[in-house]
């Protein structure tokens, strides 16, 4: 059986499945997969992070242009970066690189 075949037998039974639940028991399997989405998103978030740390120099794109600053605060799921007009941007970490010296 092929790799396509197996997803789509799997799709099928997840289908089969969804079919027979209750409204109810589709609300808490919602919530239950929504729980696990923000999992995923939280420890995404950690793991970019734990590559920063503050007064590390970085620079993202805002409107195809490269914003440079300095790291001035790490917060649970963005940084905060004093830019060199004075400015202060709240940023994801995702879209952070480093900057070289």
């Amino acid at each position: 059986m092929s790799d396509q075949e197996t997803q789509l037998q799997i799709v099928s039974q997840c289908e089969h499945f969804l079919n027979n639940l209750s409204e109810n028991d589709l609300r808490l399997l919602n919530r239950m997969v929504v729980e696990r989405l923000n999992l995923y998103r939280k420890a995404k978030d950690l793991n970019s992070l734990a590559k920063f740390n503050i007064a590390d120099r970085v620079f993202f794109t805002h409107n195809e242009k490269n914003i440079f600053g300095i790291i001035i605060k790490l917060n649970r799921r963005s940084a905060t970066v004093q830019v060199y007009d004075g400015k202060q941007w709240t940023v994801s970490p995702q879209l952070l690189t480093k900057a070289g010296k």
